[in-house]
């Protein structure tokens, strides 16, 4: 995920000189990435602005969490078509990315198991910022070339990602702007011998110049909506808090 646009000034044509040859125009700079201490600052405020274990449904426990600089995001969707780059998330003024993953034991059924739920959450410069990358991300979701490239690099790393599919769904209102889709994909598992078809409710609200998303991960049949609205909701509540 990514964000925020940074404009750039300069006249399209420069003043004549004495000689009267016209002066070539200003090169455009790259906008500049976050610095250290805009990551030092906005590291606080995304841990205080993602969903802690207690917010979850019974039985999920913190599994892992990291920080991603806009170079490091860039380098985890790597070849993807339509992915963002480095420049894009410079431009949109994007500072830095926090991802927590939560999970809870795999029951014997399977069915309707939801088995993780990671929660991203990413600070921008500025809400005019983070809009442009919400934008992004809404028309990233619906790129059939970039679906298609997930599942080639799931199979190039050995999890046989197949019939992915991403689709719209209908979700309450919350944040100042939000959206929600519905992945489902099947996948080899090696340790039962059979295929599990997975359902994955990706939920992205944008409150300010924050954005946070919910990825829930679920075996057979997708975990209840009324949950997830739940979680979002409280998601936008703790993104309120640590932006003010």
């Amino acid at each position: 995920m990514a964000v925020l646009l940074a404009a750039c000034g300069g006249d399209d044509e420069g003043e004549p000189a004495a000689t009267g040859t016209a002066l070539a125009p200003s090169p455009t700079p790259a906008p500049a990435g976050s610095t250290a201490e805009e990551r030092d600052a906005a590291g606080p405020i995304l841990m205080a602005a993602a969903l802690l274990a207690e917010d979850l449904p019974e039985g999920f426990t913190f599994e892992e969490e990291k920080f991603l600089t806009n170079e490091e995001a860039v380098d985890e969707e790597l070849d993807y078509p339509g992915a963002a780059t480095l420049q894009d998330y410079n431009r949109w003024g994007q500072v830095l990315q926090y991802e927590v993953e939560y999970s809870r034991e795999v029951p014997s059924t399977l069915t309707g198991a939801t088995l993780s739920i990671q929660v991203t959450t990413v600070l921008y410069r500025d809400p005019t910022g983070a809009d442009e990358g919400f934008e992004f991300l809404r028309q990233q979701t619906s790129d059939a070339e970039y679906v298609k490239a997930v599942e080639r690099d799931s199979a190039e790393e050995g999890q046989d990602v197949r019939d992915l599919e991403i689709s719209p769904i209908s979700f309450a209102s919350v944040g100042e702007d939000r959206m929600a889709f519905e992945a489902t994909f099947t996948m080899y598992d090696p340790d039962r011998g059979q295929d599990l078809d997975f359902v994955s409710q990706l939920i992205a609200v944008r409150r300010g110049r924050a954005i946070g998303a919910l990825a829930v991960r679920a075996v057979g049949s997708p975990h209840p909506l009324e949950e997830v609205e739940g979680l979002a909701r409280t998601l936008d509540e703790r993104m309120k808090d640590a932006l003010e």
